[in-house]
């Protein structure tokens, strides 16, 4: 599951760095005084071949479930440089070596004085609730260790603990449980299920801890995925586009399911969706909010965020625009997309899928359009839309025609449609009719061109 980290009330517009160690900026909400916290990102069983993941026009390769006990880590430890203050408006590393002395796993923040441990709380052959016996740590988070247990009260089933409230506060666990107890009855195959909400008294330090108790989900983030292609140089070879649409499409169908519900999921991105087997899941569900709240604190994540969301809120066009990031990261080295295009696209003309494929070009277009009001009405209509352009790659692919092509996206149309390119004034950028961030000069200097030397994807 992925990271994330504790809420945060800090109503500072300046950059910090989150517990993750990764940028974040925290900046403040409508009138409600609510906070949104952006951080950068620096986290039903299909069958094979053409089956439920790509909707019978692609194969995906399919990734293996993996033996749960295998993905146990031996030596549990958080690296020195990915240790942060948890305090959501402070955020300053800790546990630093200093000369030749080792950084402390255990201490009190120089800053602001708030404690820090990255000693798992829990240990095998713990029992949580009476209910579910720990294995090990499968990863760190932003509110903790991330454990396998296993469910002795359910079929010996996996299931994964992951902590939900950085406090020992009685009053706030509850208020915290209780808060979040509507994510239990989310049920969709590309939906990671929550099971349970528990307490745990943390025999060594008299803390009270909260768990949110979930499906184990084996497989790969679709991260995982991009970051583990390379070219023969040992650059990261982009995705084929037909895999990102099939991605795409599976997502929408979770992110309709969440709207339907009036919830928004707020932080689409490429660590919150695991592949296992031929089915997408979404993970990490500490984003997920009710459409009509106005005061909790808002997450989303550099390079992914919709630009109006720290001043309006999440919507569902925001979160469709996620999508929309989220399909450019994964077919082409985007580079430069957490900084001078965090809210932008380069040109097309420097972006091969783009040149290639004009209707996924349109398609993005519309996803990431300024406007939330210009970009898709609802995840079903990008879901057919995108379907469509999947159509029509397959068909320049194989050189057959497929039926239900999309009417929005087709090659034939020749003519700016002014329902996908928005007249705005002054420079506007040619992909996503944005308005062109420039840092360091003009053309926004600085940044790496895309389609330069890939890395990894932070």
């Amino acid at each position: 599951s992925g990271a994330r980290g504790s809420r945060t009330s800090s109503q500072s517009s300046k950059s910090r760095r989150s517990v993750s160690g990764r940028l974040s900026r925290a900046v403040s909400g409508r009138s409600t005084g609510r906070s949104v916290s952006v951080r950068s990102s620096g986290s039903g069983t299909g069958s094979t071949g053409r089956g439920r993941l790509g909707v019978g026009l692609v194969e995906v390769p399919a990734v293996p479930r993996p033996d749960p006990r295998g993905m146990v880590m031996d030596r549990p430890e958080v690296p020195e440089r990915k240790r942060f203050c948890s305090r959501s408006d402070c955020g300053a590393p800790v546990g630093r070596a200093r000369g030749e002395r080792p950084g402390r796993t255990e201490g009190f923040c120089t800053k602001c004085g708030h404690p820090y441990s990255f000693v798992p709380k829990l240990k095998a052959g713990d029992v949580v609730h009476g209910q579910y016996e720990v294995v090990g740590c499968l990863a760190h988070g932003g509110l903790g260790w991330i454990y396998l247990a296993v469910d002795k009260a359910v079929s010996d089933r996996w299931v994964v603990l992951k902590g939900l409230l950085d406090t020992g506060d009685q009053d706030a666990m509850a208020a915290a449980i209780s808060e979040r107890r509507f994510l239990a009855e989310i049920e969709h195959a590309n939906i990671v299920r929550i099971y349970n909400f528990v307490e745990h008294l943390d025999q060594r330090t008299g803390s009270l801890d909260g768990y949110i108790v979930m499906e184990y989900v084996g497989g790969k983030s679709l991260k995982e995925i991009a970051n583990a292609r390379r070219s023969p140089d040992g650059r990261r070879d982009p995705l084929p586009v037909e895999q990102a649409c099939a991605y795409g499409i599976e997502a929408l169908e979770a992110l309709g399911h969440l709207h339907s519900r009036k919830l928004l999921y707020c932080d689409f991105k490429v660590d919150n969706a695991i592949q296992t087997e031929d089915q997408l899941k979404l993970i990490d569900m500490g984003a997920v909010r009710r459409m009509d709240d106005d005061e909790s604190a808002i997450y989303g994540t550099v390079g992914y965020q919709a630009p109006e969301v720290a001043d309006v809120g999440p919507s569902v066009a925001s979160d469709l625009y996620t999508v929309g990031r989220t399909l450019a990261v994964l077919t082409f080295d985007f580079q430069g997309y957490t900084t001078v295009y965090a809210d932008s696209l380069p040109d097309p003309d420097h972006i091969d899928v783009f040149r290639r494929y004009e209707s996924f070009y349109r398609l993005l277009v519309r996803a990431t359009d300024p406007d939330p009001a210009r970009r898709f009405a609802s995840a079903q209509e990008m879901a057919e839309q995108l379907t469509g352009v999947l159509r029509e790659v397959v068909s320049l692919q194989t050189g057959r025609a497929r039926p239900a092509v999309s009417t929005l996206f087709g090659p034939e149309v020749r003519v700016t449609d002014t329902e996908l390119f928005p007249r705005l004034d002054g420079e506007v950028s040619r992909l996503g009719a944005r308005a062109v961030r420039t840092r360091g000069g003009r053309g926004g200097s600085g940044a790496a061109p895309a389609g330069g030397p890939g890395s990894a994807l932070p």
